[in-house]
């Protein structure tokens, strides 16, 4: 199927204290995702808005095109579009469709992103391949290493990389998957403009470079939907060595744990959980460090804002589908980024909190529109705001 719809499909979503976000632009926003959305489905002549191809060689394709227009603190004001296709290998309901996503935006600060992301399931769900292409440019910042990093009026700096992550998995037991994964970044940081840390190469990666490594990946996936579940859990351990003879040019190691839950509630509502981990180790630049925030976990704060060797964060969300094409979700969650396991406190969590709409693009498959409205704090205390949009759910 084919649809119109505004998304912001960038991951560096998020605010940072010099940049805070006005109540009047958060109702703007808030109001004209409204609009937009009451518009197409008033004005449907068949669901969501959409032209349903009814080919044989679309038989089981579903095919969702949006262009969006945007504003968030990283890009200001840019103009985008993304193709969305979901295929089902057979309708049998406890097997999970496949999902492509292409997308790109250009702004006006002259920033651009353009990537692939596939979820792919071969042979009745026995093989799974996931990663991502990504080639971009952006003008980001960088306050430099740890969870108090005071604000700067320099943190900018211009960067461009290519990124490829192929994650090819095999099943092992039921739900069970052990499989390889590859990961290349090629960045480079084309103007520091005054940011301190970079131009006093005092942080590694601080003139870009290429990273290459290979690792391993375990996960359990056991839920009911692969966009909205109701039930389930999925879990999931992923290694990645960087390498030297593997052309990289640093050498250090990456850690993720991320463990979701999902516990229905009733037909229509359910409470989702998550707690994630990661952790590197070796001569890691500092733009693959794990990094806090973004439109994913840790809402409300600009990604990158807080990064360290640690990085620990858990969030509790509740959705609810009120209609047949609207839902809402509130949400809670903290995080903290460390040198070491033992320098995390509990005093030192930061917290994130906020709500947001919901709208199925594909009621079938449970593929929705989101919009959240998300509040973080600085380390001196004060409040930050930020507003996301994207396709399917944070988690």
């Amino acid at each position: 199927m084919i649809s119109i719809l505004g998304r912001n499909v960038a991951q560096l979503s998020g605010i940072g204290k010099e940049e805070l976000s006005t109540g009047g632009t958060q109702r703007s926003l808030l109001v004209a995702f409204l609009l937009l959305l009451w518009f197409m489905d008033a004005n449907a002549q068949v669901p969501a808005a959409a032209a349903v191809i009814d080919t044989v060689e679309f038989k089981k394709l579903s095919l969702s095109g949006y262009p969006y227009v945007f504003y968030s603190p990283e890009t200001e004001f840019a103009l985008g579009g993304a193709l969305v296709g979901t295929y089902r290998e057979t309708e049998a309901p406890e097997l999970k469709p496949s999902n492509v996503t292409l997308s790109g935006y250009y702004s006006v600060k002259h920033q651009y992103d353009l990537y692939l992301v596939p979820e792919i399931f071969f042979a009745g769900g026995k093989y799974y391949l996931t990663g991502f292409l990504d080639f971009a440019r952006m003008v980001d910042k960088f306050w430099g290493i740890g969870n108090s990093t005071p604000d700067i009026p320099d943190a900018g700096h211009i960067r461009t990389y290519f990124a490829l992550n192929v994650d090819f998995e095999f099943e092992i037991g039921e739900g069970l998957r052990l499989g390889a994964n590859y990961d290349l970044n090629k960045t480079a940081v084309t103007d520091k403009q005054t940011n301190p840390y970079l131009l006093s190469d005092s942080v590694t990666g601080s003139n870009g470079g290429l990273s290459s490594g290979v690792g391993l990946a375990f996960s359990y996936d056991g839920r009911d939907n692969l966009f909205w579940p109701l039930s389930g859990g999925y879990y999931k351990l992923s290694t990645l060595q960087c390498m030297k003879w593997l052309g990289s040019d640093f050498a250090f190691n990456r850690i993720i744990v991320d463990l979701r839950q999902f516990v229905g509630l009733n037909s229509a509502s359910v409470l989702a959980l998550q707690m994630y981990g990661s952790r590197v180790a070796g001569s890691t630049p500092f733009y693959q460090m794990p990094l806090l925030g973004g439109g994913y976990i840790m809402r409300g704060y600009y990604l990158g804002r807080y990064r360290d060797d640690y990085y620990l964060a858990g969030q509790a969300e509740y959705r609810l589908m009120f209609a047949k094409r609207w839902g809402a979700v509130v949400f809670v969650g903290a995080g903290e980024v460390g040198p070491k396991p033992s320098s995390f406190q509990l005093s030192h969590f930061k917290p994130s909190y906020g709500f947001g709409l919901r709208f199925a693009l594909d009621p079938k498959e449970k593929l929705n529109v989101r919009m959240d409205i998300c509040y973080g704090r600085d380390t001196e205390g004060n409040k930050l705001q930020g507003v996301y949009f994207n396709v399917k759910e944070a988690f």
